[in-house]
Order: structure tokens, then C-alpha cells, then sequence
């Protein structure tokens, strides 16, 4: 460095004071931007310590039991939360935490605002494992295995052959029992986890059999090796043994012997059969009563003890009876063709009106007659007599062989049938009214020309042969309830049943009033009708419809009152103005002073004298509803409507009708199951 420098050196390190002054100032600025930076880290450390006191929560955990703790483990398995080694810090929420421990299960807890906090969980030992197996020299174990029963303390846990066993730790007495075999015994001391395996050795326990015959000397095999004769004592090892005792002249013995714990020298006694004779029976006719020595047999091939006497005897009624004695001989089967001859008595049948005579279902003629004789092989004969209008008889009779046997018959109508048994009608009691009617001819339908018409109103021409009786109003509850067996005393109309509960009801007013029934059904399904029946039915359309426009009339009419398309008050129950409000369409200037479903006969009778044919329930009628156009040339009598369909036809305005149209009586609707506004009124053949 020169001198020059050297002289300017003091000159440059003393500063201006301006430029000091600046310096301090920049110093300050600095220290005051350090110390707020500062201050303020300060500050969120305390309000973030502040804050995680106030809403953190602490949770403490105990596991037990002792032996568990150095081991013990907590696992967060769901929520937010901090978690140690038994401690659990929340800001809150629902969390699950898994507490485990070597050698033990694991738990699961659930910890939310409401848990408290200390929280005890006693987790349970990892239990021990068993696993055992049957190990034998006897190559027959497999055979009964499963017999095979395995005990921990006094308690079955397993039956087989193998054992594979979870239990809690501890002290056990390991029992393992076989009927055939020794029991196997071992005590077991189990830690937790702990997995023990092991082998129960089987060995077969030992017993005998001791065999006695008569007659004695019979030669005995054991599982088909020959042993020796009678009186015989074989040792035999634990299991199941077959004996065989065979001899020329007795029949072969066999049975299987089981050795067990239970049994082990179990004595066998046998009576041997002496070896049996053959006999083949046959026999015309075959279905008689075989009996040899008073013991009924079936005809074939019978076995009998050889070289002794047997009574042999085979009989049917109305035959002579075979017997016989005979001895077999054990190498020679006998055959014996029995053939026995019929045996004929007579009757002579009289009736007090000409009726149609059947014997043993078989009708005696075309026509009804009064006086019948015929040959009749000597046995129980059953004997029909009926007449139309009158009660069937039906009786047994027994003819003798070479013997006359009168037989009279006094029939009686069901009526006087009745009335003869004190017995009054049976619809009477239930308070069932019918009255009988004779129709003549009308056209069921309606013309093309009548107003409200709809196209399944086909018209047919229609007549009547028999008259028939129709209940005056439609069946009550109460009536109906009678059938069903459930209490009643309502006379509203019984509605919500289908057209085949109400012919099933029809049938069982026929059962009690002693009438066939005319509807028919097979294992509770409909079949068809009886129509000579004169059993309780349902009304048919045009029976129905002839009541409702016909019946007290010169000429057929529209409606059941005539044809006037005016209603007057209270001609019937139907949709009044009452119902403003609870349907749309009703009559609203008519008013009938009912609202909904009313007792029957509750409005007068019509002409005809029946009640609520046009009004308060709809009605099931007899007839089948189809699309397919009915038979319409010529007059059809007693006309029952289609022979088949998937539902049936309605009949009758309801209190619900609030159309003229619905009221014609040519008007119909169908169903195939009940409703809430049809019921059904009954009506029977006359004759």
C-alpha cells in the first residue's frame, strides 16, 4: 500500500453524520418488524393452545386384564382423533378405535360426546385350539366312526372322528369314547393361542357271545366262517358280529351281534323253525276269504310247517264254501285250483208309486214302475227306489240261497218326509222366505231400439218347463253366517263373497234341507252342475230377468217398476242426491232416505213380491259371462246361460247406481271375485 492511501485511510472511516443518523433508523425499523413477528407467533401458539383446551376431548382407556397391558394397543379405525398409548384426544364426532393385545381378541369401542371418559375394556384370552384324531389298527373303524364322541370336562363337544376344538385357557380332562372300542383319557393344560394337537389311540375292547339253540347241535358261523354247533361261546372283539345258525331240516337264522361297552357277553337263544312246506293256492272268484288253521292268508304261495295237518277253507258270500286238510311234504310244493259255485235266492220289490228301481246301482228298467222280481245271487244286494218329487230310499237287503225276500217301499215326498220326521224347512229357521213362481216365455236381452243398450244384451228366446222358487230378498248376513259358523244377527245383505262361495253356500243349504246339491265339486274345485238337482242355486239370468220384467205383467217391461224413465222417491236403494259429494254420478232430484248399504226389505216389494231386485246389492246370478255370442235360433228352455267362463254375470242396480241405464233389468255386468256392493238371493227347482 502506498503512503498516499495510507494518509487517506483515517479520512474514509469516519462517517458523516447524516448517513449515521440513517443507519440507527434502519436499525429500529428492523427490531420493531422483528419483535411484532415474534409477538405474533406467540400469540397463535397461545390462542391455538387456548383453543385446544376449550374444545378438545380427552378420553382415557383401561385395558384388563392385567396380563394384557404390557402388550396393549390402541388403533384408530374411523373419525378424527389423536390416539397414544391409552390415551384418545377428540375435537368431537363419532370415532371407533380397536383395542388388541398379544394373545387376546380384539375389541372394538365406539367413543362419541356422551362416552365417559374413562373408558374400562377387559379383552378375552385368544382361546386355545384342539386338534385331535382317532388313530386304530382296527381296519373296520370306518365302519362306525361316527360313533366316534369326544368330552372336555364331563361336556360332548364333537361326535367323529376328528376333533377340531376351540375352548377357553385353562385345565381340561380330554375324554374320548367308542361302544366298540377302550376309552382314550388325557388331561390337558391350555394356554392362550395356544394350539395343541393329538392322537387317541383306539384299542377294540373284548367280549363274548354265547349261543344256545333248540334243537341244540345247529352249526354256527361267525361273518361266514363255521364256528362250531350249539350250545356255542365265541370271544369276539368290540363291534358288530353276524351270527348264522343253519341245519338241514330248520330254516336259517341270522342275525348281526353287537360286542360293545354296554354288551359285552350277550347270550342269544333261538327256537329254529322246522323248514316249511309250499302250498300254491289259487282261487275263482279271487276276492274271497283264504283262511288255513282259522289264520286269514292271501291267495299265492303260503308256508307252512311240513308234515303236520292244516284245515284249509276258502268262502265268499253267495258261493259254497271250499275246504280242505292237507300234510306237506318240505321237498314237494302242493298246488291247489279252488273253483266255488254261486248260490241264487229271489226278491220281489213294490213301490207305492211308480218309481225307477235300481239294485246295486244298476237301473231294473227304462220307466218307473211298481213291481219288480228278480234272481239275485244269495249276498247283501243294496236296493234305490226314486220318484221325481219324492225322497230317495236306499236299503240293504240280504237273500238267502233257494228263497223268496219281499221288499216295500213306501216313498215319501221330501216334504211330507220331513214333516213326518217333526223336521220344519231348514231355510225357515234362518229366516229365508221363498216364493215359488211358474214362467212362461219371454226374450232375455234387450231390442236394438232401447235406450242405454249395451252389446252383450243379446236377445234370446226363452220358455220354461219347471217351476222354481226364489228367496223374497237377498241372503242376510246373519243367514249367511250360519254356513260360516261366525255369529250374527245384521240383516244387511251378505256382499264381498265370490259366485263360488255363494254356490257353496247354496250346497250346503241343500245337505241340510236333505236335497242333492246342484252344484258339483271335486277335491274343492267347481266341476259343473247337477240339473235334474232340485237343490238350492243361484237365480239364472233369465230366471232373474223374467222376475225382474215379466213376472205379474201382461208384457215384458224395461224396468223392474215398468217403463216410466222417471224414479220415484224411494222406489229403491240407489246413488241419491245424499251421496253429493262421495261419487260423481248419482240421481240428484231423487232421494231414497238411505245413505250407502241397508237392511234387506227395508223398500216395499215389487209386483212380483221380491225385495231389492233392482236396488241396495248387485246380484250374482247363475250363469257364466262370455264374449261369445249365445245359441239364438228357436226357443230355449230352462236355459243355464254358457256351460263355461272365467267369471259370471250380475245382475241389479246398486246403491252406487246413479245411471237410469244400469237400472233396466236386460242390464248386466260380470265379476270373477266378490265385491263390496253384490250379494246373491238363492231360488230351486220346484220339481
Amino acid at each position: 500500500m502506498s503512503d498516499d492511501k495510507k494518509e487517506q485511510e483515517p479520512e474514509n472511516t469516519v462517517e458523516a453524520p447524516s448517513k449515521i443518523d440513517a443507519r440507527i433508523k434502519s436499525a429500529q425499523r428492523k427490531g420493531v418488524g422483528v419483535f411484532f413477528l415474534s409477538g405474533s407467533i406467540t400469540l397463535f401458539i397461545l390462542l391455538s393452545f387456548l383453543l385446544w383446551l376449550f374444545f378438545v376431548q380427552g378420553f382415557k382407556v383401561i385395558v384388563g386384564p392385567s396380563e394384557a397391558l404390557p402388550s396393549a394397543k390402541l388403533k384408530l379405525l374411523s373419525g378424527f382423533a389423536w390416539v397414544g398409548d391409552s390415551n384418545i384426544y377428540t375435537l368431537g364426532g363419532e370415532i371407533s378405535v380397536e383395542v388388541s393385545a398379544d394373545t387376546f381378541q380384539s375389541a372394538k369401542v365406539n367413543i362419541d360426546s356422551q362416552s365417559p371418559s374413562t373408558i374400562e375394556i377387559v379383552l378375552l384370552p385368544t382361546p386355545a385350539q384342539i386338534n385331535a384324531v382317532v388313530s386304530t389298527q382296527d381296519p373296520d373303524f370306518s365302519k362306525w366312526q361316527d360313533l366316534t364322541q369326544w368330552f372336555l370336562n364331563g361336556n360332548l363337544v364333537h361326535v367323529g372322528a376328528k376333533l377340531a376344538h376351540k375352548t377357553a385357557p385353562g385345565n381340561y380332562q380330554l375324554d374320548v369314547t367308542h361302544p366298540y372300542y377302550q376309552d382314550f383319557n388325557q388331561s390337558l393344560s391350555l394356554e392362550r393361542a395356544e394350539e395343541v394337537s393329538l392322537q387317541a389311540d383306539f384299542v377294540l375292547i373284548e367280549g363274548s357271545v354265547s349261543i344256545n339253540s333248540v334243537p341244540a347241535g345247529v352249526m354256527v358261523s361267525h361273518n361266514g366262517e363255521p364256528r362250531g354247533n350249539t350250545p356255542l361261546k365265541l370271544a369276539l372283539k368290540g363291534g358288530e358280529h353276524r351270527i348264522e345258525l343253519t341245519s338241514e331240516d330248520y330254516e336259517t337264522v341270522t342275525e348281526v351281534v353287537p360286542i360293545s361297552a354296554s354288551f359285552l357277553h350277550p347270550t342269544r337263544n333261538y327256537q329254529l323253525a322246522p323248514k316249511p312246506g309250499i302250498v300254491n293256492i289259487s282261487a275263482q272268484p279271487s276276492d274271497g276269504l283264504l283262511l288255513i288253521n282259522a289264520v286269514e292268508y292271501a291267495l299265492g304261495e303260503v308256508k307252512l310247517a311240513a308234515n303236520k295237518q292244516h284245515r284249509i277253507s276258502y268262502s265268499k258270500a253267495g258261493f259254497s264254501e271250499f275246504s280242505r286238510t292237507v300234510s306237506l311234504d318240505p321237498s314237494k310244493p302242493l298246488d291247489i285250483a279252488i273253483s266255488l259255485n254261486p248260490q241264487f235266492g229271489s226278491v220281489a220289490i213294490n213301490t207305492n208309486v211308480p218309481a225307477l228301481i235300481k239294485i246295486d246301482g244298476q237301473a231294473m228298467s227304462q220307466q218307473a214302475i211298481q213291481s219288480i222280481e228278480r234272481k239275485l245271487s244269495a249276498v247283501p244286494h243294496s236296493i234305490e227306489a226314486s220318484a221325481q218329487g219324492y225322497r230317495t230310499i236306499k236299503q240293504t237287503i240280504s237273500i238267502k240261497p233257494n228263497i223268496q225276500t219281499p221288499v216295500n217301499i213306501n216313498l215319501l215326498t221330501e216334504f211330507d218326509a220331513r214333516r213326518q220326521e217333526g223336521k220344519p224347512l231348514f231355510v225357515n229357521q234362518l229366516g229365508i222366505n221363498m216364493l215359488r213362481f211358474r214362467a212362461d216365455a219371454f226374450t232375455l236381452g234387450s231390442p236394438a231400439n232401447e235406450t242405454g243398450r249395451r252389446r252383450n244384451e243379446h236377445q234370446v228366446e226363452l220358455d220354461f218347463s219347471r217351476q222354481f222358487w226364489v228367496s223374497t230378498t237377498e241372503i242376510t248376513q246373519a243367514q249367511f253366517a250360519a254356513f260360516t259358523g261366525t255369529p250374527s244377527s245384521s240383516k244387511l245383505p251378505m256382499t264381498g263373497v265370490s259366485w263360488l262361495q255363494a254356490a257353496e253356500y247354496c250346497n250346503w243349504l241343500s245337505v241340510q234341507e236333505g236335497l242333492p246339491v246342484f252344484y258339483r265339486f271335486v277335491n274343492g274345485r267347481y266341476v259343473g252342475v247337477d240339473k235334474s238337482s232340485r237343490g238350492y242355486r243361484l237365480p239364472t239370468e233369465a230366471e232373474w230377468e223374467w222376475l225382474a220384467k215379466k213376472s205379474k205383467r201382461a208384457s215384458s217391461t224395461v224396468y223392474i217398476w215398468g217403463n216410466q224413465d222417471k224414479l220415484r222417491d224411494k222406489l229403491g236403494n240407489f246413488a241419491d242426491k245424499s251421496t253429493s259429494g262421495s261419487q260423481v254420478i248419482y240421481f240428484g232430484d231423487y232421494d231414497d232416505g238411505k245413505k250407502g248399504v241397508s237392511d234387506v226389505a227395508s223398500f216395499d216389494a215389487d209386483r212380483a213380491g221380491l225385495y231389492d231386485l233392482a236396488g241396495n246389492v248387485s246380484e250374482w246370478v247363475h250363469d257364466f259371462y262370455t264374449n261369445a255370442l249365445p245359441k239364438v235360433d228357436g226357443v230355449q228352455v230352462d236355459y243355464l246361460g254358457s256351460p263355461s267362463g272365467e267369471s259370471w254375470v250380475i245382475k241389479g242396480g246398486n246403491y252406487e247406481t246413479g245411471r237410469l241405464r244400469e237400472l233396466r233389468a236386460a242390464y248386466r255386468e260380470f265379476a270373477s271375485a266378490g265385491k263390496a256392493t253384490v250379494g246373491f238371493r238363492i231360488a230351486r227347482y220346484h220339481q
